[in-house]
């Protein structure tokens, strides 16, 4: 679903290059006593897509962001501000959310 969504936003921006945030939520489990705190674990995390003339088909593309999707797993406690503090765009690195829930 996110692969989808960045070709649309590469397509509705004429742009090969996009940044979207993914809502990610859970209790990891590497965190000591976690079951024992309060509050919600939710997060937004920048989601990339480049679309470069060396990339092959859709299902390449679709391989590479789950691989980027499942090593983005370790960084879900970073608050966005955070990560956005680390960019030159700061808070204009994000204007789209990306939620799915299963």
């Amino acid at each position: 679903m996110q692969t989808a969504w960045g070709l649309l936003l590469c397509r509705y921006n004429n742009t090969d290059d996009v940044v979207f945030g993914a809502v990610v939520s859970g209790r990891p489990a590497e965190i000591d006593a976690v079951e024992n705190m309060v509050g919600l674990f939710i997060n937004t995390l920048p989601v990339r897509l480049s679309m470069n003339a060396d990339v092959g088909a859709f299902v390449e593309t679709v391989k590479r962001l789950q691989y980027r999707a499942l090593d983005s797993e370790k960084y879900d406690y970073l608050s966005l501000a955070e990560v956005q503090g680390q960019t030159e765009l700061k808070q204009n690195l994000i204007d789209h959310l990306f939620v799915f829930q299963n």
